[in-house]
């Protein structure tokens, strides 16, 4: 809470930073998006410059796509503007700006873009202009997407042909149980991987602590811009710290009477947090200051009169104190991974030679029942384990396509009307992503393909088996064809616009092929121009367009 910071940078940077099609971007076009993602974050200036520069990015491409909806004679009148400004599912500040009720409140909408975008009124709107026309264009350029008969068969071939696979998994949260670890095991790890617990330890050092804490409460009053107005603004903050300082009256009264934020309804008061989320105008003037402290702090857009009403101190726990549950779970999982490994390749084999999953595993499962009874007629033998093979079972995936699982259906009762799209093509029902498996599951072969090895998800090894596959129907019903092809049409805007619709959301390193080659072709022919001449945050920009994209390939031992 509280107004978050340009960072060290943004008094230093050049005002224009860059031209698209002739229109300036200045700080304040930058700020709009800057401050809504990044504004408030600790960051060091590499870091400052890095989120500025992805800033400025996303305003650059959004001020392209509005020059090329002017071009295409798409326009915005102010009736049109106004209802975006206010439509909820479009306007990404609505579930900032919008107060706590979720309704347009026009004080708190203006208080939001000054303080917290760090921007004036009419410089937010026009950006968001901007915006709406930005939105525009990428709606004309997804209407003008058609499919070929070729792709509407490619996409039938593609959803309809359908299998379903039966498997049994491997995992530690399945055999953990019947791996036993003894305290000499443990003890024994700790003298000899000392290096290896410390490291885990770092790596998961954020439950071993609990920073700082602070409950504050506070007084703010808003500097307008105009004279006058800050002049009377000024005045209400000498009165409250009068009535608080001077005149001992309680600080939660004169808070509930005269903050002027979001927090009035709770005279003031902010909930917990940890210093890292605070103004840092505000951690800075706390810093060493018991409960009941009342400080003062001044920003560029906002007078505050800060209360301390209580403080949490961290708390880290030493790692002493967790290494034996540290190199407990560190063996218990090294144990469970060796048997896993060997476990799924005995399965394998067995599934190979019965080819049937049920009776491959039945036959581990009763001769591990007769080797524990076995055991247990020796007058010196331990209490019966759990033996692992009890704990697999013989599970199926159910019919599913390499298209990927209907997000909407599965999690339909969640968020009803909302559609979800699809899951990755890799990610397989009741198992989790694995490409591999994925792959093989699909091939014309596949009742042979997938016994050649066992397959991994996550932490878990599979043993799988073909249990049913579908194919389409050879030829589709007029309706069923339309149909398809306006899913196919649709399928095919998805992969051409890409991550388009998200340049309106939120910084990204790709926007999707069409947009990152436009990206790239304007500043190739001076529609963008970067002021990259002594600014790092242009220069960065510049890099991004000119540098050729990663590409990672992985071959497998039959590509040639």
């Amino acid at each position: 809470f509280g107004a978050p910071t340009d960072g060290c940078n943004s008094s230093n940077v050049n005002a224009n930073m860059a031209t698209v099609a002739g229109n300036k971007i200045s700080n304040d076009e930058l700020n709009v998006v800057y401050n809504r993602y990044f504004g408030g974050r600790q960051a060091d200036d590499d870091q400052i410059n890095q989120q500025r520069a992805a800033s400025l990015r996303m305003v650059a491409i959004t001020y392209l796509l509005a020059d090329k909806a002017r071009e295409a004679g798409l326009r915005v009148d102010d009736d049109e503007f106004r209802s975006y400004i206010m439509d909820p599912n479009r306007n990404i500040e609505f579930r900032f700006a919008y107060g706590q009720s979720g309704e347009f409140d026009g004080p708190f909408y203006k208080a939001y873009i000054q303080n917290q975008l760090r921007v004036s009124l009419p410089k937010y709107e026009e950006y968001k202009r901007e915006e709406l026309l930005a939105r525009k264009y990428i709606a004309l350029i997804d209407m003008q997407v058609n499919v070929t008969p070729q792709e509407i068969e490619e996409f039938n071939k593609l959803r309809n042909t359908e299998v379903n696979l039966e498997f049994v998994r491997f995992s530690a949260d399945t055999l953990k149980d019947s791996i036993q670890v003894s305290e000499a095991d443990v003890q024994k790890f700790i003298a000899e991987h000392k290096d290896e617990i410390t490291k885990n330890y770092e790596e998961n050092r954020a439950q071993y602590e609990e920073p700082e804490q602070v409950q504050l409460r506070r007084i703010f009053i808003l500097k307008p811009e105009g004279a006058e107005q800050l002049a009377d603004a000024t005045k209400r903050f000498e009165a409250a710290k009068t009535r608080v300082n001077d005149e001992k009256q309680n600080f939660a009264d004169v808070a509930g009477e005269l903050t002027e934020d979001y927090a009035k309804e709770k005279q003031g008061l902010m909930d917990w947090s940890t210093l890292d989320n605070v103004d840092q105008a505000i951690a800075k003037a706390i810093e060493g200051k018991p409960a009941g402290s009342v400080v003062e702090v001044e920003t560029d857009f906002a007078y505050m009169l800060v209360k301390v009403e209580d403080r949490k101190a961290a708390v880290k726990t030493p790692v002493e104190d967790v290494q034996n549950d540290i190199a407990r779970a560190l063996l218990q999982e090294k144990k469970v991974n060796d048997i896993a490994s060997e476990m799924a390749s005995a399965l394998l084999e067995e599934v190979k030679a019965t080819n049937s999953m049920q009776e491959a595993l039945a036959t581990f499962q009763t001769k591990a029942a007769a080797d524990d009874e076995a055991s247990t007629e020796s007058p010196d033998a331990e209490p019966a384990k759990l033996n692992p093979w009890d704990a697999l079972s013989v599970q199926t995936t159910g019919m599913f396509s390499q298209e990927g699982q209907d997000m909407s259906a599965m999690f339909g009762a969640q968020f009803p009307g909302l559609n979800l799209g699809r899951s990755p093509w890799d990610r397989i029902p009741e198992i989790g992503k694995s490409p591999e498996l994925a792959k093989d599951a699909f091939k014309e072969d596949a009742d042979r393909e997938l016994l050649k090895q066992t397959y991994s998800t996550g932490d878990a090894k599979i043993v799988a088996r073909l249990k049913e596959r579908k194919s389409p129907e050879a030829e589709l019903s007029p309706e069923a064809q339309a149909e398809l092809a306006d899913e196919a049409r649709q399928a095919k805007a998805s992969n051409l616009l890409g991550g388009a619709v998200s340049v309106l959301i939120q910084p990204s390193e790709d926007y999707g092929p069409w947009l990152e080659g436009m990206f790239k072709q304007a500043v190739k022919d001076k529609t963008i121009k970067l002021n990259s001449k002594g600014n790092p945050v242009a220069a960065r920009v510049q890099m991004m367009a000119t540098q050729a994209p990663a590409l990672s390939v992985e071959l497998n031992s039959d590509d040639k």
